[in-house]
């Protein structure tokens, strides 16, 4: 940061002014010496703040850096600087001086805090940095031809909303504004081998077989909604939780599913973390399932998830957006579903 502007200010040498000019257009020493044209040095700062030249931003920093920079040296300094090479500028100045790098820093640092995002090599960098942190982060493989895309709209997202510093942590927070506005925009993280749940489609309402309506039975066991599902031969009470993800059963049922043929080999779709409503997640095998039997409906294609802890059944949101309406009628106990 402190040879920033070092580059285009080999020129400007305190010996090109002799003639006294009005402190105030000059970036003069602490005693008055003009080092350098306030104008072409803030012209000039602009340009080195690639992709972001013309934004307000830029203005702010290099008005800041002006501004710092104006009664910061003394003549004493540049005698110094004369006596040990002969010349002396803004630039040698600027070079020689740790002050520099920390006063760029702060400046920088003011705009960061309203927005981080104004230049080109920030976006660049930011996006750069979200992809890594996702690969790092995440415990499935991922897909990169889809991370690019995903990490362009999340850096989009995030620059029309002017994210500052102290909002970077909201990326990471299921319950903030930012971490929802990505998901709802951008979609899941591009990982290869989890179920890609989404919202309602009209491809997902036609493996649903079955009438038009239906109105299922369910019980309400400490404030939670249970409903029967039946498996193959395997008749259960599961838990609806709209906040999870697919469909949850335990590795032993899945043993005895898979010695009754609901399910085999050839059904699995690799392994994947599993999204509870709680926000936990739990490592799973993903299987897919057909013939998901839930009232008088019948549904294909629905993914199963097998994990060792998972004491309750649960039936996720997969199994809800494959239905164009539904409704949970807490009086009467019953679930609406609508295709």
């Amino acid at each position: 940061m402190r040879v920033l502007f070092v580059l285009f200010l080999l020129s400007l040498s305190a010996n090109s002014f002799a003639q006294p000019v009005p402190k105030d257009e000059f970036i003069n020493t602490k005693e008055g010496t003009s080092l350098a044209s306030k104008r072409v040095f803030f012209n000039e700062c602009k340009k080195w703040i690639k992709g972001g030249e013309n934004t307000p931003e830029a203005a702010q920093i290099c008005a800041c850096i002006v501004s710092k920079l104006d009664g910061h040296y003394t003549d004493a300094d540049l005698k110094a600087l004369r006596k040990a090479h002969g010349n002396a500028t803004l630039s040698m100045l600027m070079e020689k001086d740790s002050f520099y790098a920390k006063m760029s820093q702060d400046c920088y640092g003011r705009v960061w805090d309203k927005s981080m995002l104004f230049t080109a090599q920030q976006i660049a960098a930011v996006k750069e940095s979200l992809k890594e942190g996702i690969r790092k982060s995440a415990k499935d493989s991922i897909d990169e031809k889809r991370l690019d895309a995903y990490c362009d709209c999340a850096v989009k997202t995030m620059k029309e909303r002017k994210i500052n510093t102290s909002k970077w942590s909201d990326l990471s927070d299921p319950n903030s504004f930012l971490y929802n506005e990505i998901a709802y925009r951008c979609g899941r993280v591009p990982v290869k081998n989890v179920s890609q749940t989404s919202g309602w489609t009209a491809a997902l309402a036609a493996d649903v077989h079955g009438p038009d309506r239906d109105t299922v039975h369910v019980i309400t066991v400490d404030a939670m909604t249970k409903l029967k599902v039946k498996l193959g031969p395997f008749t259960y009470i599961w838990l609806l939780d709209s906040g999870a993800t697919d469909l949850l059963i335990s590795d032993s049922l899945a043993v005895k599913m898979m010695e009754k043929n609901v399910f085999s080999a050839k059904d699995f779709l690799g392994t994947g973390t599993y999204t509870i409503a709680n926000g936990k997640t739990v490592d799973c095998k993903i299987y897919r399932v057909n013939n998901v039997q839930i009232g008088k409906y019948t549904l294909d294609n629905m993914m199963l998830s097998v994990a060792k802890d998972a004491d309750v059944f649960l039936l996720g949101k997969s199994f809800l957006n494959k239905f164009r309406r539904w409704t949970v009628d807490n009086q009467e106990e019953l679930l609406i579903l609508e295709r």
